[in-house]
């Protein structure tokens, strides 16, 4: 296991035992698991099955991309990331639209400091690979940093839907 891969791994690992004390920081009630009503299961239950097939079809055509010889800017594990990410912004997206996204334990004002931490988490090591010029490999493609511009793009998307949202729910609310 080379440097990347092992800074890599333990930055995963970290990330995970902080994503869970996070999680549990930003819940009333204090524990990981968020609490959703009946109609929420039901409609998030629709959401993951959306976001199941556009990952589906997002691998399938990375496949078909890479078993063609293709010369893409991203490495292959970028291009797999992206599937996957592509996947999690269905499910974000239709579950904010139907107003399943929040869980009946959530507290929104401690997710909205953790989506803007999290943002600002995800710039700092892409700035600093753009910085030392180790933004692109000697191939000319997109390394280690595309899963923080994944993990960047994902979040400011999913964050300027919850405001969209929010913004337009308030204009219902006063139109009433």
């Amino acid at each position: 296991m080379n440097g990347r891969s092992a800074g890599l791994a333990a930055g995963l690992m970290v990330g995970l035992v902080a994503a869970v004390f996070l999680i549990k920081l930003a819940n009333k009630d204090g524990r990981f698991r968020t609490e959703y009503d009946e109609r929420q299961t039901t409609i998030r239950g629709k959401a993951y099955r959306y976001a199941f097939y556009t990952e589906l079809l997002a691998q399938a055509v990375i496949m078909c991309l890479l078993m063609g010889g293709a010369e893409l800017f991203v490495e292959a594990y970028g291009l797999v990331f992206i599937g996957i990410m592509l996947g999690c912004v269905v499910l974000a997206g239709y579950c904010i639209w139907k107003d399943v996204y929040w869980g009946l334990n959530n507290s929104k004002k401690r997710y909205h400091v953790i989506f803007i931490a999290s943002i600002a988490l995800n710039v700092l090591p892409v700035v600093m690979s753009a910085k030392e010029g180790s933004l692109f490999n000697e191939e000319g493609r997109i390394g280690m940093p595309i899963l923080n511009i994944c993990a960047l793009v994902l979040i400011g998307f999913i964050y300027a839907e919850l405001l969209i949202k929010g913004i337009m729910d308030k204009y219902a609310e006063d139109k009433e």
